[in-house]
């Protein structure tokens, strides 16, 4: 596995799955038995998942995300481990992001077929309704650091390109892409012009989504048990490499 840090906090991981896990995963399997993410009609208009209006003309350009049922896979559970050693490789190169990590959401498989595409935009924009300040969902509310995992190579196009930064790459399969989800990162993934492009994707947040937390009911050591273990492998990361501590950006200057 090699870390680098492509400027912008775009961050390439090579070789974060191995030949081995690469050769479990089995994308029929995942057509098979997981349903993909549709749109729905609003007034005659599409809409996706993020509550964003798609033209008709556009669906057809449009990647297919599944969701649905991922972690009855098989072979889930291995990328869901890569995809965590990620996050902890990324927090090592940005502590301060670890401060803005409660969980890991709505990680899901998309399938690029030939001319599908995504234009310009970020992974923590929030859509509303028509003339007001009310959201239609709140799935992105909090995203802080997106991963993307590039999960085969049978394909030509499909670039991701951070135009801020100027930089544009084509990972190789078993290689993972994590970047800021606010607008400081970005991005869109060219036209995939032959083949089916695979990825797993899913966004590191921050806070607490469900607005519902009755502390007589749910402790928070429980909901955060993630978040908990995340944060003191990296902090005895930092302890061991004497590089002070979790929140060393809080450390006062004297």
């Amino acid at each position: 596995m090699e870390v680098k840090h492509l400027g912008g906090g775009v961050v390439l991981i090579e070789d974060l799955l191995d030949a081995e896990t690469l050769g479990l995963i089995n994308f029929a399997s995942i057509e098979a038995n997981c349903t993909p993410v549709g749109y729905k009609k609003i007034d005659g208009k599409d809409y996706m998942e993020g509550g964003y209006y798609i033209p008709e003309k556009d669906l057809i350009t449009m990647p297919i995300r599944y969701m649905q049922e991922i972690d009855k896979l098989a072979f889930y559970q291995e990328i869901d481990n890569a995809a965590y050693t990620a996050a902890l490789e990324y927090c090592k190169i940005f502590p301060a992001a670890a401060e803005n990590i409660t969980g890991f959401s709505s990680k899901h498989f998309v399938k690029y077929l030939p001319g599908s595409f995504m234009g310009p935009h970020s992974d923590c924009s929030i859509s509303y309704k028509d003339e007001t300040l009310e959201p239609k969902v709140i799935n992105s509310i909090g995203n802080t650091v997106s991963m993307s995992i590039i999960l085969n190579d049978t394909f030509t196009g499909g670039e991701m390109n951070f135009k801020l930064w100027d930089i544009n790459v084509s990972p190789k399969a078993g290689s993972a892409l994590l970047y800021p989800s606010n607008y400081i990162g970005a991005h869109e993934v060219s036209e995939v012009t032959s083949g089916v492009r695979w990825v797993f994707l899913g966004f590191l947040y921050h806070g607490d989504r469900s607005f519902t937390i009755n502390p007589e009911i749910e402790k928070y050591s429980e909901r955060y048990e993630w978040t908990t273990k995340f944060r003191q492998i990296l902090t005895d990361f930092f302890k061991h490499h004497k590089k002070g501590n979790l929140n060393r950006c809080q450390k006062k200057v004297l």
